[in-house]
């Protein structure tokens, strides 16, 4: 449908793109939902948890595509313009979903035996890294977890490539002009998705605390928000004491 638009190929797959990982966040959080929701907590209790998730989603989702936006301004680095650059974003993309799979991964980990999403305080056990890693391989599957990240990471390559050749067959011969303004439009668009809100201030962590209720809150949360906004309450002290503050409101 986009296609009679003349949309430059790499918008078509960015959209593409984008759609996957959306479905790979929802997946997840859906998951989260089913696996430690309280007893007799209905599904429409946690539609509002889901909606502010989804703008969160949209956020990391927008952050790893606006780099292949960006870069492909200049058309030599255009993930069509030739073979080395379609290998080279691909594995940008295997890397990225590696990078989220692994702190969805280690966030479900840690909320079957926390009950809290994935924060900064799991560096600590970085700084014991001997007993953190002997309590990880007496606790799980250590083996068969890599050897799952890695089979699903190889697996979500391929349908990369596959999303990136359904573009060329659908688009080639159709004699569709590199026009940069559509990057530009693209990349405002990424940037609104980032900042989150139509006001000041940008979509923030403590939005999803307003629920008053701590799987509701945690729910809505992605471990990749969770960690990144919590490391600057690890250090110094005057940090700790305003994320008590926050998590007290």
């Amino acid at each position: 449908m986009l296609i009679r638009y003349k949309i430059p190929k790499t918008i078509l797959w960015a959209i593409n793109l984008f759609i996957i990982f959306l479905l790979i966040f929802t997946f997840f959080r859906i998951a989260a939902y089913l696996s430690f929701k309280p007893e007799n907590f209905p599904f429409a209790d946690a539609i509002p948890s889901f909606i502010l998730g989804l703008r969160y989603d949209v956020r990391w989702i927008s952050i790893v595509l606006l780099p292949m936006i960006l870069v492909s301004l200049m058309p030599e680095l255009s993930p069509f313009h030739s073979e080395f650059n379609k290998r080279s974003w691909t594995w940008y993309l295997a890397i990225m979903t590696f990078f989220i799979f692994f702190f969805f991964g280690a966030d479900f980990g840690n909320f079957a035996y926390n009950h809290t999403r994935l924060n900064a305080s799991a560096l600590n056990f970085v700084e014991d890294a001997k007993i953190s890693l002997s309590m990880l391989w007496q606790t799980y599957p250590m083996i068969w977890l890599v050897l799952a990240l890695v089979i699903a990471v190889i697996f979500f390559r391929w349908l990369y490539r596959r999303s990136h050749i359904y573009v060329v067959n659908k688009t080639d011969g159709l004699g569709i002009p590199y026009r940069r303004r559509w990057f530009f439009v693209v990349a405002l668009v990424l940037g609104f998705f980032i900042y989150g809100s139509f006001s000041f201030p940008p979509l923030n962590w403590n939005r999803a605390f307003v629920f008053q209720d701590n799987f509701k809150s945690y729910l809505a949360l992605n471990p990749l928000q969770n960690f990144f906004t919590t490391l600057k309450f690890r250090r110094p002290v005057i940090m700790n004491q305003q994320f008590a503050g926050i998590m007290m409101k």
